[in-house]
């Protein structure tokens, strides 16, 4: 096994945030009683609140910039021992 590339992954973590956000939004839009994911994302995305226009912007590159960052912490965590195997 080859050790992970940074951009895919990090392409791959940023967009798949930005997508399980926008589809929680709608979720709670269609449900209104869809409240636990609500208050999950107010909790992680400072400057969210459920729901307008300015808050789901922000929520959205919030999340996106979250799952870069998982990509930056994760890949050379794992380059790093998969190295030493």
């Amino acid at each position: 096994m080859k050790t992970l590339s940074f951009w895919p992954l990090a392409w791959t973590l940023a967009v798949f945030t930005a997508v399980v956000f926008t589809l929680d939004v709608l979720a709670g839009l269609l449900f209104p009683n869809w409240w636990v994911m609500q208050k999950a994302w107010e909790l992680l995305l400072p400057g969210f609140t459920f729901i307008s226009w300015r808050a789901f912007f922000i929520g959205l590159v919030g999340s996106f910039i979250g799952g870069f960052l998982t990509a930056v912490l994760f890949v050379p965590i794992f380059n790093f021992f998969h190295g030493r195997s």
